[in-house]
């Protein structure tokens, strides 16, 4: 049976930082210490699962990283393509909102996989840059939240971090309104190949 994904982005990086990290070569799941992953494993409310993922999280960051080459704007590109992706970026105020929703034929190396992608970003992020990411699927109860910011992207526990992340919500919810509507947004292959010109 096909699983899916749900990833929600909401971050402030200005034009060029964005150009700089759609050209940037995509670094390996592997890159990001195995300890960190863990965050990725704790959240959830069933036990049975939490357990599960975190035996597996070796092997699924073994998997994820066979998926792995090019740039980050190859990645977003195949999911424009598949009109898996939505793309809003505003170059005056910095504001990117990011909806993905996507098939993922393997629960813990997808996951992983989405947070590569898009854990990139933070290395490009400059003082006043940041953001939250969150993902959500559809097999399980509960949401994986990721804070962004420079040099550094941490997983939030929705339990132990509950009045920081409500902080980073309020601040996306922000970034979302600064971004161009849906309906004044460019196809998300168009703004990719745009900022790539």
């Amino acid at each position: 049976m096909a699983r899916y994904i749900t990833v929600t982005a909401a971050v402030t990086i200005a034009e060029p930082r964005l150009r700089a990290y759609l050209r940037s070569p995509l670094a390996p799941a592997s890159a990001w210490p195995e300890s960190d992953w863990t965050g990725l494993c704790t959240p959830w409310p069933d036990r049975a699962l939490r357990g599960q993922y975190l035996a597996e999280l070796p092997a699924a960051v073994a998997e994820c990283d066979s998926w792995l080459d090019g740039d980050h704007a190859d990645h977003l590109l195949e999911l424009a393509e598949h009109e898996d992706l939505t793309l809003r970026h505003d170059s005056a105020t910095g504001a990117l909102a990011l909806d993905l929703d996507t098939r993922v034929d393997f629960e813990l190396p997808g996951m992983i996989w989405a947070f590569t992608v898009l854990r990139g970003l933070a290395e490009v992020m400059a003082e006043d840059d940041g953001g939250l990411v969150e993902l959500t699927p559809d097999w399980t109860g509960g949401t994986v939240p990721m804070l962004l910011s420079p040099g550094r992207s941490v997983f939030l526990d929705p339990a132990r971090d509950a009045a920081a992340l409500a902080r980073a919500r309020d601040v996306a919810f922000d970034v979302r309104c600064a971004a161009p509507g849906p309906e004044q947004a460019e196809p998300a292959a168009g703004l990719l190949e745009r900022l790539l010109a």
